[in-house]
């Protein structure tokens, strides 16, 4: 078992889509703003969000093979220290 290391201020993260990718739609896309401003100004942390997070639930059914690509991006890319997989 890999165990993690805690996050430091500055650390990197990623925002990856795996499941409904409502948080890209019209309705919610206010909370991703708000979830991103808190986590860089209160948590001094850098957001990625991966290229097709945001897309919206439509096109996060249509193409899982888009969001399996965001996380193995992500987890290729060795800057990135942290995720939050919505």
């Amino acid at each position: 078992m890999i165990k993690s290391e805690m996050l430091q201020k500055g650390d990197k993260i990623a925002i990856v889509s795996l499941s409904s990718g409502m948080l890209g739609d019209e309705k919610f896309i206010h909370k991703y703003y708000i979830a991103k401003k808190r986590l860089e100004e209160d948590c001094d942390l850098e957001v990625i969000t991966m290229p097709n997070a945001l897309k919206g639930s439509e096109f996060i059914y249509e193409h899982p093979e888009a969001r399996a690509q965001d996380l193995m991006d992500a987890f290729k890319d060795e800057s990135i220290k942290g995720f939050f997989v919505l």
